[in-house]
């Protein structure tokens, strides 16, 4: 398996969209928690019937194209690999390519707002348990949350739980507990889910995983997001609705924690 940025017209990604992939955030400490991401992909992998290099071997042909590549820090990697074309014998391709980190300053410190989307997220599908390269129902979700003035959409499923965002996940914070969607929402196991929660119990914050209606997420006294190149991003508002001014910040608390992690990892 070779690592290249073309792709054969015939490869199952190029026809339709059969692959996964990962965005990694890139630091002056190279790419961060590659652990977490390299175990997602590889189960991606293993759904999709793929064959993915070793741990050893996919970090080195990411590090190799960190190095040939020039670039101010931080910025976005993305690794996908391609389903290729078993009846021509064409294997998966590791493909990779880089991209700004597009949040800014500003949002972190306003907040961002978000916008209830109309259409479903479907729970049942099996694509929701992998971080699959058909990323089609995702783009369109976050236009039609941009065409609303919104920076991220929000999904509830097909029985009207909260799910995620369109490229995100969803935690909020009720009396100084935090809360996120279950698997069984319908969202995607993110890295950065993964280790919010995980700082959340060290810091021995009550955290729970559940199913929530949309009234749970309306009655929050602070709401994030969060993916691998945001991080945690407060949340201002829902479409119309303002979130209230809380005294003691329960979001800064997890970012402070958060930031101390990006340090030692």
């Amino acid at each position: 398996m070779i690592p290249c940025e073309t792709l054969l017209s015939y490869d199952r990604l190029a026809l339709f969209g059969f692959g996964v992939f990962e965005t990694l955030l890139v630091t002056e400490a190279g790419p961060l928690f590659v652990d977490l991401h390299w175990q997602r992909m590889n189960q991606g992998a293993d759904f999709l019937g793929l064959e993915l290099p070793d741990k050893k071997e996919w970090l080195n042909q990411v590090q190799g194209f960190i190095e040939q590549t020039t670039s101010s820090l931080p910025w976005a990697l993305r690794v996908t690999l391609s389903g290729g074309a078993p009846l021509a014998n064409l294997p998966s391709t590791l493909l990779f390519h880089k991209r700004l980190v597009p949040y800014t300053p500003a949002q972190y410190a306003q907040g961002i707002r978000l916008h209830l989307l109309p259409s479903p997220r479907n729970e049942q599908s099996p694509l929701v348990s992998i971080k699959s390269a058909n990323y089609l129902e995702n783009i369109l979700a976050k236009e039609a949350a941009r065409l609303h003035g919104a920076d991220e959409g929000v999904w509830l499923n097909t029985k009207g739980y909260v799910a995620e965002g369109t490229m995100s996940n969803l935690f909020f914070i009720r009396d100084d507990k935090l809360f996120t969607p279950s698997l069984a929402s319908g969202c995607l196991a993110g890295t950065r889910r993964q280790l919010v929660l995980g700082l959340a119990r060290s810091l021995q914050i009550p955290t729970y995983e559940d199913l929530y209606p949309l009234s749970d997420l309306l009655k929050s006294d602070e709401i994030f997001m969060t993916n691998a190149l945001m991080g945690i991003m407060p949340v201002r508002q829902i479409d119309d609705i303002p979130l209230p001014t809380v005294e003691k910040s329960v979001i800064k608390v997890l970012d402070l924690a958060y930031q101390q992690l990006l340090k030692s990892d």
